[in-house]
């Protein structure tokens, strides 16, 4: 820790505060030499340490900072408690219910100004919610919490003054004036804080604002959308920017499509809490090994929401319940999905379609990427899919659901057809525009070739089609209107079932150079170079412009090119308009916004008017898929996880990724099965289609150029494929189920053990399995020629699912045959698992009748549920078109001995609307854990299986929609 010395005692020199004829001397602050690296240092200029710059020293000892010359990972840092930030000063007002404080502060004298444009006089602001949230808010004098909010509706409650056992205590600094300001959160149940800002570093500028937090823990998750190598952060001061851009996942800690920032902390008793940063500006997030975050952000305010748990799933609850649950997707939505980057006409896909019904292999949705389109202009046909629509109406006869893609970027110089969606966006006003005439560039295209804007004031880039390209502003009424007029009349020529959006951070291609990569090399070169400003040009750039991919672009060309010829130095302008638009961009109904302040909400902005736009033209619930999210994206989209690479390595990142945006309010979430980029293998696609039967959003997907590698292509593939499908289709019940959870309570569908076991220590740390819900336990193989797989039991009761067969051990490492054609499965026990049997698509398994498995815990006991309804239409849940139907197993004891064991079947709520549910059955049912067999039942025929210890009941034909109950009795 530095330290200050006074100068009597002449080592170093500190001049005072004196008042002489009451004039205030300035105070002029030089700090002792380095102290050793106790992983709270926080950095005053991260970029140039990344960046090994050689001027790092002289500019940190110009600003005031403290210089390590022998540091290895910051060297040049700010000094420590009670020295820089900021101070109590004048009042302090406390509301009368007792909801929230708000203290006046102002800059400390003396603290070194890291880019300008500090702000003297600040309010901090703490309310209350209740007993398990509050919400602290830093922001200018003269101002309001809500002048620096991101247009981005939450669902707050009427603040609450906390009760006397409160789940949390928040201690303020002494309020007197001159007294260095900092704060603490404490849980009250372990007398732990849980969030402390006394390391320092508070700065709050015009375009960079700070705040680093000491934490209780090392097992922080969450922040994105990042790479990460492992679910729970590595805290050796990793530096993750928040910036949503065109970035395909690699190595290295890069931003990637959306922004996240969100984390949640795992404390040592096995509470939780989360924090959400409420800002949409582009931001790094840096990890402390102390262990800590230090946040940086060029705009908006520090505004931060902390849920106090204590369950993880309670943490999850809370922070959707502010942000918004997920949508509850179409049944349909749940079967598996084919795609690919590279279909050369509807002939290719039909052969695709053909080829994976012949292997057996179930199938509900086809894709269609921008090669359906003419050109890759939006709502258009090329010429060979102009029996798409045939095929599509064909198809959906037996229950084959077909999904095109869309991205935002419209042709300005469509010239082969008339292309009345430009013609219509314009009359309008539907574009992006220039925030004004001096900085939008000269409009001659004779006299600026290279430049020039020729479009009126609307903004012009360059993306997939063959001309310039306007960006929709989707905050505006008129351009949501547009939108799904749009597509109302696309879908009258194409009648899709869902909608898929892409390139929507938004992309542009190689903004700021010569040329985009894919411009046409007969025309002289043009782009979009966005003018020197202070919005493109900010002081404090973020490693979003700092970071140059060490792996693959997102290229999709438009011939079978080679993809890797193209090389990662694409992107080194280190502008904030690298690969996207410039930041001077008027948005807004009344041009109130920035492209700088809400370019991380544009897929935000584009994914509500496409959900709207989607049920309108369909008139059905459908699914929209989206590449670009903010917090409260998951109310109207689902999410892949990008242009991801065939490699092992992006199998595992995979399940990280999916993990991630269940904690993030989007678990409706995949990534590209086998892989986007790169000629995949047979093994390594055949564990990815097994573990990929498991991501709630399933998609097989690969870019052009690339083999083709729909399942059916390899037999071993093939075989395996169809096994994990089957499987996922004959759980499907049970996953719906976890949706409908999700949809109305907030709770995450895929899960990572520790919300389960959040005292296992081993659990926290776990990232190659996960859970669907509480009870159904992945554990999939992740690397090359393996047959045997090390995986971890928590400790509990444990199920093999093929078998019944219950685990010899549990709280340890376990080891498991695992051939090519099988991945692991484990039912827990005390839960009831509904399923059906399968079909080749939904349409067909949706008739079949009911199975379950009934997985006894240690009590001899189980429950389980179900979620029912047509599985497409609009708001069932809000009109009460659904069944939900309550399961549950018990035994009657004699002497400690089972007498009887009785499943009951309960209809907790019923609906008039038809389900399909009225003709269905429940067939037969497994009871995991007897360990007895049974003598009869009063319904059906039972049986026994003495060596896995499972009891069978068949030929039940019970009703779904009705109470009853199924008794067991023993000898």
């Amino acid at each position: 820790m530095a330290k200050l010395k006074i100068k009597k005692e002449i080592l170093w020199t500190l001049l005072v505060v004196v008042l002489i004829a009451a004039i205030i001397i300035p105070i002029v602050i030089v700090y002792t030499a380095a102290e050793q690296d106790n992983g709270n240092r926080i950095a005053c200029f991260p970029l140039m340490e990344k960046g090994n710059d050689t001027n790092l020293e002289s500019v940190c000892n110009e600003k005031g900072c403290i210089y390590d010359a022998a540091a290895t990972n910051v060297k040049c840092y700010l000094p420590l408690t009670g020295t820089y930030g900021y101070e109590h000063y004048n009042s302090t007002i406390n509301s009368g219910d007792g909801t929230y404080i708000q203290h006046q502060l102002r800059r400390r004298q003396g603290n070194p100004s890291l880019y300008g444009g500090d702000i003297e006089d600040v309010q901090f602001k703490l309310v209350y919610y209740g007993d398990t949230m509050l919400r602290f808010t830093f922001f200018e004098k003269g101002k309001s919490v809500e002048s620096n909010q991101p247009p981005v509706g939450l669902n707050l409650t009427t603040a609450q003054a906390p009760s006397e056992n409160s789940n949390y205590i928040v201690k303020v600094s002494d309020s007197s004036d001159g007294v260095a300001f900092d704060f603490t959160i404490r849980r009250r149940s372990s007398d732990k804080i849980i969030l402390d800002t006394k390391l320092g570093g508070l700065t709050i500028a015009k375009q960079f604002l700070m705040i680093t937090f000491a934490l209780p823990s090392q097992y922080v998750y969450g922040i994105g959308e990042n790479t990460h190598d492992s679910f729970v952060h590595n805290l050796e001061y990793k530096m993750h920017p928040i910036f949503a851009r065109d970035q395909p996942p690699g190595d290295g800690e890069m931003n990637l499509y959306g922004s996240h920032p969100f984390y949640m902390v795992s404390e040592d008793d096995g509470s939780s809490h989360g924090v959400f940063f409420f800002n949409s500006h582009a931001m790094d997030v840096t990890t402390l090994p102390y262990p800590g975050l230090t946040y940086r952000t060029i705009g908006g305010g520090l505004d931060f929401f902390v849920f106090l748990g204590p369950k993880p799933e309670d943490v999850v609850n809370q922070y959707t319940e502010i942000i918004g649950r997920t949508m509850m997707p179409a049944y349909w939505s749940l079967g598996f999905q084919l795609s690919r980057y590279g279909y050369n006409g509807t002939s290719e896909i039909r052969e695709v379609v053909e080829r994976t019904r012949k292997a057996l292999i179930p199938q509900d949705v086809q894709y269609a990427d921008i090669d359906h389109m003419d050109n890759q202009a939006d709502f258009t046909l090329g010429p060979n899919f102009l029996d798409l629509p045939d095929f599509v109406i064909e198809q959906a006869v037996g229950g084959l659901r077909f999904i095109p893609i869309l991205d935002p970027a419209i042709n300005t110089e469509k010239v082969n057809i008339n292309y009345t969606t430009h013609t219509n966006a314009m009359n309008v006003g539907a574009y992006i525009t220039w925030y004004n005439d001096t900085l939008q560039p000269d409009g001659n295209c004779t006299t600026s070739s290279s430049n020039c804007q020729p479009l009126d004031n609307v903004m012009l880039g360059y993306v997939w089609p063959d001309g310039r390209t306007a960006f929709p502003d989707f905050f505006k009424s008129e351009t949501q209107d547009w939108w799904k007029q749009e597509m109302s009349s696309f879908h009258q020529k194409l009648p899709y079932d869902g909608i898929w959006i892409d390139m929507n951070e938004p992309a542009a291609f190689d903004t700021n150079k010569e040329k985009p990569f894919n411009y046409p090399p007969e025309l002289p070169p043009w782009n979009l170079i966005c003018p020197e400003n202070e919005w493109d040009d900010p002081p404090y750039i973020t490693r979003k412009t700092n970071l140059i991919s060490s792996h693959f672009y997102d290229i999709k060309l438009t011939t079978s090119t080679d993809l890797f010829q193209v090389s990662a130095s694409r992107s080194a302008t280190k502008r904030l308009s690298d690969k996207t638009i410039c930041m001077v961009g008027r948005q807004g109904q009344n041009n109130e916004y920035l492209h700088y302040a809400v370019h991380n909400l544009y897929g935000w902005s584009q994914t509500k008017p496409t959900y709207e736009g989607l049920q309108s033209a369909t008139g059905k619930r459908g699914i929209v898929i989206t590449r670009s999210t903010f917090p409260s994206s998951g109310k109207h989209a689902g999410h892949w996880l990008g242009d991801n690479t065939s490699r092992w390595k992006d199998l595992h990142s995979s399940i990280i990724g999916s993990l991630e945006f269940n904690l993030f309010g989007i678990p409706y979430i995949g990534a590209d099965i086998c892989g986007f980029f790169e000629p995949t293998t047979e093994e390594l696609c055949a564990r990815w289609m097994e573990l990929g039967a498991f991501y709630p959003f399933s998609r097989n997907h690969n870019s052009l150029g690339m083999p083709p590698q729909d399942p059916s292509i390899w037999s071993s593939v093939a075989s395996a494929s169809k096994t994990a499908l089957n499987i996922r289709y004959r759980l499907l019940p049970y996953l719906y189920t976890l949706f409908y959870h999700s949809h109305t309570t907030g709770s995450t569908v895929v899960r990572p053990l520790y919300h389960e076991y959040p005292t296992d220590l081993r659990a926290k740390s776990v990232d190659t399995q996960f859970l669907w819900g509480p009870a159904l336990l992945i554990s999939p193989v992740l690397v090359e020629k393996a047959t045997e797989l090390k995986a971890y039991l928590p400790s509990d009761t444990w199920y093999d699912y093929y078998t019944g067969k219950k685990e010899a051990t549990s709280g340890t490492e376990v080891t498991w045959n695992t051939p090519l054609e099988k991945i692991n499965l484990h039912v827990r026990g005390g839960y009831i698992l509904p399923q059906q049997i399968e079909g080749l698509n939904t349409k067909l398994s949706r008739q079949n009748n009911f199975t379950m498995i009934v997985a006894l815990n240690s009590d001899n006991a189980a429950a389980g549920d179900l979620f029912w309804d047509d599985g497409e239409t609009i708001n069932t849940v809000t009109n009460n078109q659904y069944y939900y139907i309550r399961f549950s197993y018990a035994e009657t004891l004699n002497n400690d001995i089972a007498v009887e064991g009785v499943l009951t079947m309960e209809v907790q709520t019923n609906t008039t609307s038809l389900t399909g549910l009225e003709n269905l059955k429940m067939d037969s049912i497994s009871i995991f854990g007897l360990s007895k067999a049974p003598t009869s039942a009063d319904t059906g025929d039972v049986s026994y299986s003495p060596d896995n210890n499972v009891g069978y009941l068949t030929n039940l034909n019970r009703p779904m929609i009705s109470n009853w109950k199924v008794v067991l009795h023993f000898d």
